[in-house]
């Protein structure tokens, strides 16, 4: 099978990505911006707009203004879209775009809404006339509403947030399935020095979570990157159609709904590992694999980013959980949730900004507001018995002239459906 060496580094992305993507939805009090929270907000723009740190004069005019309430949050963003030092950098169409989902919607662009906006620029729309649309839209009214601040001038006070941190609505979460969550994490087969970014590369690790935020339970599922669905394999739909295609296939995959997606790639996951200070592993079997450069005995260790992905990659005279690659997966699974429970009081108010703006180096994810406030309690009482990790019956085997990994249709089909009733 092609791509060995990089597609067993995505293993341990996955454990990575579910709990970082817990810490980036730590909920604040919302019954107004404070001071903590409107330096969040300012310096996400400085993070996304202009590639980085706020300077501290700056900082302090712009958090100032709108305590005050003589700015808003659209007044920030215009101020950082037509400053002198964004638009020197010469931003193409594309490139503006992105730029402006991100940092407006906290995600990367649909591509639909994409592919809209560019062709309007084509016709002659200008960037002042796409900014004011992502202004008024409601995914920046919701942005701002998560750190307290008033989005535009006139704004209707239509959408607020609870004390509770939740989104009032009309009382949806926002869930296809209501209190039961499904999400999919993805590790991205891509790089700096490698073609598709986290927008459209292979999705070498793929794992289902299915998280019932009434009994508190989270299920994950292994899908092996090979698994042939659809006449291929099942990790190319992302780099033929990107977030939204990909989506649309998994969710006819495991006949389900999908909500969200995280997805990190090569670049994101070993400074991400060293940033939350390493994670304890319990290896149960001896592991010496020249290969991925992981030697380990049975016992508690405590790894950093390099270990852990040497680790990860392990699979070299694997005898436990299956063997080679099904005991990678695994592995990796056991230390998503290892680090899941380590890492719960990361995120305090008070260091907001700075994580934020860190883990955006790292991490794509479309999770919105409305569902970070409702999983999130969810997400923090998690005991070690409250986590499955699990898979459907699957083999290696030949299509054609393809070697993937292959399964009953109906025995695949009745899995799912029982782990989505869970």
């Amino acid at each position: 099978m092609r791509k060995k060496v990089f597609s067993k580094i995505k293993y341990i992305m996955v454990f990575t990505i579910i709990a970082a993507l817990m810490l980036t939805i730590m909920p604040v009090a919302l019954t107004g911006g404070n001071a903590e929270q409107v330096q969040a907000f300012v310096t996400r723009f400085y993070v996304q707009c202009l590639n980085r740190q706020p300077d501290q004069a700056g900082l302090d005019e712009w958090v100032g203004r709108l305590l005050n309430g003589s700015k808003t949050g659209a007044d920030v963003a215009h101020g950082f879209v037509f400053s002198e030092e964004f638009t020197s950098n010469n931003h193409g169409n594309e490139a503006f775009l992105t730029i402006l989902y991100r940092a407006f919607f906290n995600r990367e662009p649909d591509a639909d809404g994409y592919n809209t906006w560019l062709g309007r620029m084509a016709g002659g729309m200008s960037r002042e006339k796409v900014l004011e649309g992502f202004l008024k839209s409601q995914e920046f009214a919701q942005l701002c509403a998560s750190y307290g601040i008033t989005p535009y001038a006139g704004a209707p006070a239509a959408a607020t947030y609870t004390s509770a941190g939740g989104f009032s609505s009309g009382g949806a979460t926002g869930f296809h399935a209501g209190r039961k969550v499904n999400f999919i994490i993805w590790g991205d087969d891509s790089a700096s020095n490698r073609a598709g970014g986290r927008v459209s590369g292979r999705t070498d690790i793929n794992i289902l979570v299915h998280l019932n935020l009434d009994t508190r339970k989270a299920y994950l599922v292994t899908i092996p990157r090979d698994t042939w669905f659809g006449g291929r394999k099942i990790n190319g739909y992302h780099a033929s159609g990107g977030h939204d295609y990909a989506v649309s296939k998994f969710e006819q995959f495991i006949g389900g709904k999908i909500d969200f997606y995280a997805i990190t790639d090569f670049d994101g996951f070993p400074p991400l590992i060293d940033w939350m200070g390493g994670v304890t592993v319990t290896v149960e079997e001896n592991i010496a694999d020249g290969f991925s450069g992981c030697y380990l005995g049975p016992g508690v260790h405590h790894i950093n980013g390099t270990q852990a992905l040497a680790l990860s990659r392990a699979r070299k005279g694997r005898t436990l959980y299956g063997g080679g690659a099904y005991a990678r997966e695994k592995q990796s699974a056991m230390m998503l949730a290892e680090l899941l429970l380590q890492k719960k009081g990361m995120v305090n108010s008070g260091n907001l900004a700075s994580f934020m703006g860190t883990l955006g180096n790292f991490i794509f994810t479309n999770i919105s507001l409305v569902q970070a406030a409702e999983i999130l309690p969810v997400l923090l009482s998690l005991n070690r018995e409250d986590i499955t990790v699990t898979t459907f019956n699957s083999w290696p085997q030949w299509f054609g002239k393809a070697s993937a990994v292959g399964y009953n249709e109906a025995e695949k089909n009745q899995f799912f459906q029982n782990i989505l009733n869970q």
